[in-house]
């Protein structure tokens, strides 16, 4: 594989990614990325249709896949003769998949991101903690059979390391009542129902944040940052898109990746059909998520046999993503959703804190008296998210599932929103690549 190109030129906002990711990101005023691509070999990958919950995929009309050649990436396109000039809206994964697969069939991309980082909800935070640790506050883990997710972690050379830990006691908290599970039973079983063990999830090593970076790194067109889209006029012929700072971008085509609580906040003309124009109003459903970090000077835990994970009856995961580093401080991490995590989001800050400890005291002993950092996350509370992940009901998805992924004219949308994997870096990837084909072949 040959080596990859370096950024040439990049602006502020990747300081949430991890240390040795950034450091070799070179700072400066200019509000855009240039970014040099590379060419990266890959074994032959045969995509296949993946069912399960989140959207109808079958019911989105998409063009037949490319002829995928052994120097292909997993989303591969054929080269264009007729290339477009194609502004996305939003550098999360569905966003940097479709720019870079459609980049390197020959397309003009330009992508606008609201945000001063890459990444959407894939975000790991290497602030506020010391010695180098890091925390992810979005997508954490990867299934063995995600294929296309780790696919590309594969083209990009991104190593992996076992998500959860393989030693030590698992402690499970009913009540005030503390029961410890050996690691070798616990992470031989599935974390839901369907699942595959927790044997066979992964992490990116160095944070899940190196996969947007690799994306990033071989783009060859500008990343706009701080570019709010406001207005989206489309005709026959093109799509003007405005952003808030008075910026004027037009296209062949658009691409959409925002989330559904965000796309209400940008007004299109003509506007969208009924089923996305309700979708975005409310109408499909999202889970809060929210997490709680803290960092302890020693890793406490180990003297009582216990490797620093569990489950609480809150419901609650607790998560040590620093379970395989070398250092002695160690991080714990509460991990919340739905209902939980929205009734966590109405508590004053000290009622967050005082209502986790709580449960940490009888999981981990000591808990309260080792702490040294904290900081809490929330997807609710990002602006340009809205919340954590698109979680339909059954009705709300027989109602608007075959819907929300369909072309309108020149606009075309993805995001794991749009996928038949909800939540997951494998529905924006799916996602994505089913945009980019429909945008090279249109």
């Amino acid at each position: 594989m040959p080596a990859k190109k370096r950024v040439v030129q990049c602006q502020r906002g990747l300081d949430n990614l991890s240390a040795d990711s950034a450091e070799n990101l070179p700072m400066d005023n200019d509000r855009r990325v240039f970014l040099n691509s590379s060419a990266l070999l890959l074994s032959a990958l045969a995509l296949s249709a993946c069912g399960g919950g989140g959207s109808d995929s079958a019911s989105v009309v998409t063009p037949p896949p490319p002829v995928i050649n052994e120097d292909d990436t997993p989303g591969a396109l054929r080269s264009t003769t007729q290339a477009q000039k194609i502004v996305i809206i939003g550098a999360g994964i569905a966003g940097l998949v479709a720019a870079y697969e459609l980049n390197r069939a020959g397309h003009d991309i330009t992508i606008l991101e609201a945000r001063e980082r890459l990444g959407g909800r894939v975000h790991t935070l290497t602030s506020p903690f010391t010695d180098g640790q890091f925390a992810e506050a979005g997508a954490s883990r990867i299934p063995s059979d995600h294929e296309l997710t780790l696919a590309y972690a594969d083209h990009f050379d991104l190593a992996l390391d076992p998500f959860y830990a393989t030693s030590g006691n698992y402690s499970l908290v009913q009540g005030n009542l503390l029961n410890q599970v050996a690691a070798s039973n616990y992470i031989n079983q599935p974390p839901w129902p369907g699942s595959v063990n927790r044997s066979a999830f992964s992490k990116i090593r160095g944070g899940m944040s190196q996969l947007p970076l690799a994306f990033a790194q071989n783009l060859n067109e500008f990343i706009f940052f701080n570019a709010i889209v406001t207005l989206v006029e489309q005709s026959d012929e093109q799509v003007i898109i405005s952003t808030e700072d008075g910026q004027l971008h037009s296209a062949d085509r658009l691409l959409c990746t925002v989330p559904l609580p965000v796309l209400n906040k940008i007004r299109f003309v003509p506007t969208l059909s009924m089923q996305k124009t309700q979708a975005a109003g409310g109408a499909y459903n999202y889970s809060p998520s929210a997490r709680l970090y803290s960092q302890f000077g020693q890793r406490f835990w180990q003297n009582q046999g216990l490797n620093g994970w569990g489950e609480t009856d809150r419901p609650e995961e607790i998560w040590q993503p620093s379970w395989d580093d070398a250092g002695s401080r160690g991080i714990l991490m509460s991990y919340l959703r739905g209902s939980t995590a929205a009734q966590f989001d109405t508590l004053t800050a000290q009622q967050q804190l005082d209502s986790i400890l709580q449960k940490w005291e009888i999981a981990f002993p000591g808990a309260n008296q080792n702490l040294t950092n904290q900081y809490i996350f929330s997807w609710t509370q990002e602006e340009f998210s809205g919340s954590a992940f698109a979680n339909p009901t059954q009705s709300q998805e027989s109602a608007y599932g075959a819907h929300i992924g369909l072309a309108e004219g020149r606009i075309h949308f993805a995001g794991e929103h749009a996928s038949s994997y909800h939540a997951w870096i494998q529905g924006a990837l799916e996602s994505g690549i089913r945009a980019a084909r429909e945008i090279h072949t249109a």
